[in-house]
């Protein structure tokens, strides 16, 4: 057990070390940045010397622009490829955030730079002739990047299936960085030679080995599958997904992560969705995931039998206990199925005989949305610091808790919590921004509340 408890506990790094590799991290890319955008400067195209005053103020901007988009491009790659490394700092969550935020900034950079570019010559088409091919690849790059930006920022309101979605977006990630190397090495002087030319070589090649790596490591989780056990009911419309290793131990991680699964069943779409460990990583044997059935694919889960295969890809995230200092005091507060990455703690602690006070506020529809209650009660029982408040929104249990968890309400359940305990959220999104928002001005701290998204 110690073992496991052990290798458990490194996977979550203190703040101290995250901050420090964070500002690392940050630096190494603002310098890749720095250089880029000397470039126009130091490395004068042809088009440059005929321009002057604000013409040649206006294109160097378009130059620069241009430049930022290229290398945004390329480093986005490194948001999205599930590199444990960056989300053990930053969280997986977190990194697929700011890969959205990339998407729209490289897609204003693309917009603006041939603008800018062209304007000085009063000119913004470009003539359809064999000289000016490759200005017509950057014109068909731009046109594929707002193309991923628009479906990405609005896949729901256009109702493109996640799957169609992601598959045409790593597609078109290929095709775009194929297009801007092209593009790049053909359209300015520039890069015909020196070290802008050697640095594109250099980008272009390790983008290449990074996809390669990413690539072989999906095929590599496919070909490694586990075993489900079984597929039990855990409250109304949730279901308990227990998975065995083939192998005959999980992989370790510490309570609280999230890894993603692909099911292969016949009454299931392949398609891979990420869900919260909700075993302790004390009990290596098998792993437990909990799973509510509120849209098509999570319904079809309900027919997966005993023996069927499952991919699991994990563990990631950064929402854990571990975060802590190991006798810290815990509040968590959770919202319908948000309660599994809690659930994860709690039976770790209970597994380890973690004796100290916690609070958990555990927020329901009605008292019918409640899913392992026998679990809880069990908890309760062997943690004898834990002091569970259970609250309805909905139903006659509304009545005599109120509709939601405002500040009178918190005040009063966390009356004998102390002000310097560490607090966990988790639950849909409006719910945490709320509490997160309270919490503040009721003596918590900022730097000790900590939330997990509903869903990535």
């Amino acid at each position: 057990m110690k073992h496991t408890e052990g290798k458990a506990a490194m996977i979550v790094w203190s703040q101290a070390t995250r901050t420090v590799l964070g500002v690392l991290v940050v630096l190494v890319i603002l310098v890749v940045l720095a250089g880029a955008v000397s470039i126009p400067f130091r490395f004068e195209s042809s088009s440059m010397l005929y321009k002057f005053g604000s013409a040649k103020v206006m294109l160097q901007i378009g130059k620069v622009l241009g430049m930022v988009a290229g290398v945004l491009l390329l480093i986005q790659l490194l948001w999205s490829a599930r590199i444990r490394f960056l989300d053990r700092i930053f969280g997986l969550n977190n990194l697929f955030r700011f890969h959205r935020l990339m998407g729209i900034t490289i897609a204003a950079c693309a917009l603006l730079h041939p603008i800018l570019v062209y304007l000085p010559d009063n000119t913004l088409i470009i003539p359809l002739t064999k000289r000016y091919w490759p200005e017509l690849v950057g014109l068909g790059l731009l046109l594929c990047i707002l193309s991923m930006a628009i479906t990405s920022t609005f896949r729901s309101s256009l109702r493109l299936p996640y799957e169609f979605w992601r598959t045409a977006h790593r597609v078109a990630a290929v095709v775009v960085t194929a297009g801007l190397a092209v593009h790049v090495l053909n359209v300015s002087d520039s890069f015909g030679r020196g070290v802008p030319q050697t640095a594109t070589y250099w980008a272009i090649g390790l983008w290449v080995l990074l996809f390669a790596w990413m690539t072989a490591h999906r095929f590599w989780i496919r070909i490694r599958p586990h075993t489900v056990a079984a597929v039990e009911p855990a409250g109304r419309d949730t279901v308990r997904l227990c998975v065995r290793p083939r192998t005959g131990r999980a992989f370790a991680y510490a309570p609280g992560q999230f890894a993603f699964i692909r099911i292969r069943s016949a009454g299931v779409r392949s398609e891979e969705h990420p869900f919260t460990i909700a075993s302790s990583p004390q009990r290596p044997k098998e792993l437990e995931f909990v799973i509510r059935l509120c849209g098509d694919w999570t319904r079809s889960i309900a027919t997966v039998q005993p023996g069927d295969q499952i991919s699991i890809d994990g563990p990631y995230g950064i929402f854990s206990h571990f975060r802590c200092n190991g006798h810290a005091e815990l509040v968590m507060i959770a919202g319908g199925i948000g309660i599994t990455p809690m659930l994860s703690m709690l039976r770790y602690m209970a597994d380890s005989n973690d004796h100290r006070k916690i609070t958990l506020i555990w927020s329901n529809k009605t008292k019918d949305d409640v899913v392992l209650v026998d679990t809880f009660r069990e908890l309760e029982s062997r943690l004898p610091g834990l002091r569970m408040h259970l609250f309805f929104t909905r139903g006659p249990e509304a009545a005599t808790t109120g509709d939601r968890l405002n500040r009178v309400i918190l005040e009063r359940l966390l009356m004998d919590s102390g002000r310097d305990a560490a607090v966990f959220i988790c639950g849909p999104e409006g719910m945490m921004a709320g509490v997160a928002k309270v919490l503040p001005g009721l003596g918590f701290s900022h730097q000790r509340i900590f939330t997990e998204r509903f869903s990535l």
